[in-house]
């Protein structure tokens, strides 16, 4: 078994764990400062997905795995299962935003979370328990490994173990050794990736909760659809289709930016009409909405 582990690899794996946790917070408190955001958004979003897109989305997979064995699929069954299973966390996830975000519009102040900037402290409480839990979580606990291999202690960590324990902690070591420094960038930039993007689809289920307008239900149709988009290059390299990581990461950081973009404009289309209609339900007029 390898002793040794990269050059650089205990950096990256702290730079993981320390920027999974940095950046949520940074922006909350620049959304928070530079658009007067509320803090209840943050922490329902937080809530929205541990309750969601972790406990439930796990409980499902587990029934799932009751009935289905995919150790033994081939590899087309391999994408198909990934895809399906993804599919489920997609929808569960978009729809406790969805509700959740209901939550807030059911206010006693109707106006009081509609801006954008509680969209986006959503967002980053949302996203951000996702980065901490898949990538932080995960770099911590390479850490901890990574620190038994360079003080040459990994023989003697295993040798009070056994069967499948003696198994997966090998499987890591060797993991440690073998994995390039490419490989945990291309990981992080994957985390960062899908952090923006939950900003992104955040903004459109913000739009089709509070928007007034007859077609707003599309946006969280919308968000749904991008989501399922986003998954489908991590399902081609975890079933081995495509071997590269940095397949899946230039395609989700680049899918990932664009739907930031365009989930921003359309919010700060939102909040243009918002504010018009409630100047003008000030001035007593009717406001009639076409789109």
């Amino acid at each position: 078994m390898p002793q040794t582990i990269p050059d650089g690899t205990m950096s990256l794996i702290l730079l993981g764990v320390s920027y999974s946790i940095i950046i949520p917070l940074l922006l909350f408190i620049i959304f928070k400062k530079r658009f007067r955001a509320h803090v209840k958004p943050f922490f329902l979003g937080l809530l929205t997905y541990g309750a969601f897109s972790f406990c439930l989305v796990n409980i499902v997979n587990g029934l799932l795995l009751m009935f289905v064995d995919p150790t033994n699929f081939s590899t087309p069954l391999i994408f198909i299962y990934s895809l399906f299973t993804q599919i489920i966390s997609v929808l569960i996830g978009q729809a406790g935003k969805y509700y959740s975000l209901r939550i807030l519009k059911n206010d006693a102040n109707p106006n009081k979370y509609a801006m954008r900037g509680d969209a986006l402290v959503f967002g980053a409480g949302f996203g951000g328990l996702e980065m901490v839990l898949t990538v932080g979580m995960t770099m911590a606990s390479y850490f901890s490994y990574a620190t038994i291999m360079v003080n040459g202690q990994a023989e003697s960590f295993m040798e009070n173990l056994s069967g499948a324990d003696l198994e997966s902690v090998q499987n890591i070591f060797n993991l440690l050794a073998t994995t390039t420094s490419s490989e945990y960038i291309s990981l992080l930039l994957q985390g960062l990736a899908m952090f923006l993007f939950q900003l992104g689809s955040t903004l459109l289920v913000f739009r089709a909760v509070f928007g007034s307008g007859v077609n707003e239900k599309v946006y969280l149709r919308l968000a749904i659809i991008f989501h399922i988009i986003m998954i489908v290059p991590g399902c081609f390299v975890s079933s081995g289709i495509i071997s590269s990581p940095w397949f899946q990461t230039v395609l989700m950081l680049v899918f990932s930016v664009a739907v930031l973009v365009y989930g921003y404009d359309k919010i700060k289309e939102y909040e243009k009409q918002h504010v018009a209609d409630m100047v003008n339900a000030a001035k007593g007029k009717k406001t009639i909405h076409f789109k």
